[in-house]
């Protein structure tokens, strides 16, 4: 018995990194998933490997620059599962160009998205079902950068 048996977790930027880890812990301990993220194929081999586990994983491809994207994943959890018991905040970028000089407005405008209003649409919807439901929890990922930022950081 794990401490997540019987969870429905959604896991965004699941594909790699520390998304992909969390998905495997989060199977190892009894959850089943909907792994997030624009890559289909990294997306799908987390799947792969969650179901070797014995754990049910729902890949869904979503931009989550997009609002309505990013808002949208928690009807794919619910149409799936039924509920989300734990969000996993964790898909971020940041700009390729590191002094705030010389960050065009574009590229300014994708980062924020990403990582401010995409976490905000989706734990929004999914806090709505937790509310309603009187259970659940949200993490939210985020970088070292965000306490120490410099030119390698961000």
């Amino acid at each position: 018995m794990g401490s997540l048996d019987g969870k429905i977790a959604i896991i965004t930027g699941a594909g790699s990194g520390i998304g992909k880890a969390t998905a495997q812990q989060f199977a190892e301990e009894g959850a089943d998933l909907v792994l997030v993220g624009r890559r289909v194929a990294p997306l799908e081999a987390t799947a792969a490997e969650v179901s070797a586990l014995g754990r049910r994983a729902v890949v869904h491809s979503a931009d989550l620059e997009d609002g309505d994207a990013a808002a949208g994943v928690t009807e794919v959890a619910i149409a799936n599962f039924g509920r989300v018991d734990i969000l996993v905040n964790n898909a971020g970028h940041s700009s390729k160009v590191r002094s705030i000089l010389h960050v065009g407005p574009e590229e300014w405008d994708s980062v924020f998205k990403v990582n401010v209003e995409g976490v905000y649409r989706l734990t929004q919807t999914a806090a709505r079902d937790m509310v309603a439901r009187g259970s659940g929890t949200v993490i939210t990922v985020s970088s070292m950068a965000a306490l120490t930022p410099g030119l390698l950081g961000g």
